[in-house]
């Protein structure tokens, strides 16, 4: 409704995407060369889950994030996102009616974006990806999706922590992985079972 649903995008964008800012923010200048970063995102942050949008507005949705070529460009999108909650004018401005989608779109687009910020820092070989655990989720829908056990997920998640310095020489940078070990790209307009995927070198799917 039009008083709910801005205080769930508060809320929601509060831990997902601030939240996850200002911690990352908090430990940006301790961040060793070989460190390793994993954001959590969802299904739920590809383009292709919003069910109740045209396919040129989930287009126009995605180049948006995709335009974003940093943080402060990134942040003004969030906020936009948030006056138009408040206003009651989302659906008028193209955006879906989930804030946990529009969050984990976010995450996905800072994800690629902190990646550049330390290819061109003197730092050498910090890692950044998102993941999708495929873990159960009791307010998601995820019917259409193998679920995974918490303890699989935490051991993807745990590897893609832990990588070895330089590992494979492909090892995916500020990409969006689910626990398939398919690297999922929105700013190509990947869907679910795209053929073209990339996928991590067997010995990651091994893990």
């Amino acid at each position: 409704s039009l008083s709910v649903f801005p205080k769930q995008v508060q809320e929601i964008l509060g831990i997902n995407y601030w939240g996850t800012k200002n911690v990352i923010g908090s430990f940006f200048p301790h961040f060793k060369p070989h460190s390793r970063i994993v954001n959590i995102t969802s299904n739920l942050g590809h383009i292709m889950s919003v069910k109740s949008m045209e396919d040129e507005l989930k287009e126009a949705l995605r180049l948006r994030f995709n335009s974003c070529s940093n943080e402060f460009e990134l942040d003004g999108l969030l906020l936009k996102f948030q006056r138009d909650a408040i206003q009651g004018t989302w659906r008028k401005e193209g955006w879906p009616s989930c804030g946990y989608t529009v969050s984990k779109m976010a995450i996905n687009a800072y994800t690629r974006i902190l990646q550049t910020q330390f290819d061109e820092d003197d730092r050498e070989d910090v890692v950044v990806n998102a993941v999708y655990p495929c873990t159960k989720h009791s307010k998601i829908d995820q019917s259409d999706m193998k679920i995974l056990d918490d303890e699989e997920g935490a051991k993807f998640v745990f590897y893609m922590a832990a990588v070895k310095p330089n590992s494979h020489g492909v090892f995916p940078r500020g990409a969006v992985i689910w626990n398939n070990s398919r690297v999922v790209d929105n700013r190509d307009g990947y869907t679910y079972n795209n053929k073209h995927q990339q996928r991590l070198p067997q010995e990651i799917e091994q893990v």
